[in-house]
């Protein structure tokens, strides 16, 4: 999978204003990666998120279909 990495700059006002929207973003390379490398560390954080929600809304589901 091919991935851009990007140079962003956000303005000091901006972000103690907690507006997080860049004032200016720049391409500096693309470099080629695994994707199991790239979205594991997403998956580790959100799967354990995921399934306790999934696990909430079926214990909620009283008489669901």
């Amino acid at each position: 999978m091919k991935v851009a990495i990007i140079r962003t700059v956000i303005t000091r006002e901006k972000l103690m204003a907690g507006e997080f929207t860049p004032d200016t973003e720049e391409i500096i390379n693309y470099e080629e990666v695994d994707e199991e490398e790239y979205f594991k560390p997403l998956v580790q954080y959100l799967y354990p998120k995921i399934k306790k929600l999934i696990e909430e809304e079926k214990g909620n589901d009283v008489g669901g279909v």
